[in-house]
């Protein structure tokens, strides 16, 4: 064997064997909607997926703890944006997951979604921000004030007596 048949490049500047992407790179090949916030809720980013769920474009660092228009609790009472899932989990410093809220866009459209927020630590356990997936839930018995198909799902208000809303660290 011939060791002068091979060609080796060892500094191509196209190589990808120690290429790390960046957090938005990561972001940008998730299909579903999703958006990070900083420690304090206010949006960081946001992908396109999350835009069409909100029917719009909220301003980064001017929008807090979600991109939605208007949220409501799975029995069709209207949900403050500080009680948000993204709030509690900030402010509890735990993810929160088994909800089921109503989400209205601008142009006064609705529907069901899945929230997982999630908050993000440094090295040190301290939270730094926060991340949240938002999933559809397509149903076609879901009506206008979200009674039905939403009722007996736990709530937020249940998520807050249950301890959520202080942070634990």
């Amino acid at each position: 064997m011939n060791t002068d048949d091979f060609a080796y490049d060892f500094d191509a500047p196209d190589s990808d064997w120690n290429y790390e992407p960046s957090r938005a790179d990561l972001f940008r090949q998730i299909d579903a909607p999703l958006y990070t916030t900083d420690s304090e809720g206010w949006l960081t980013y946001y992908n396109e997926a999350a835009a069409q769920l909100w029917g719009f474009r909220p301003v980064l660092g001017k929008a807090r703890w979600c991109g939605s228009w208007r949220l409501f609790e799975a029995d069709g009472t209207p949900l403050p944006h500080e009680l948000s899932p993204m709030a509690l989990a900030l402010k509890g410093c735990r993810a929160i997951r088994g909800l089921q809220l109503g989400l209205e866009r601008p142009d006064g459209s609705r529907m069901a979604f899945m929230p997982y927020p999630t908050p993000l630590r440094d090295a040190t356990g301290a939270v730094v921000g926060g991340s949240n997936i938002l999933l559809k839930v397509e149903r076609a018995s879901l009506r206008i004030p979200f009674r039905g198909a939403l009722q007996g799902r736990p709530t937020l208000r249940a998520a807050q007596i249950a301890g959520m809303h202080r942070c634990l660290a």
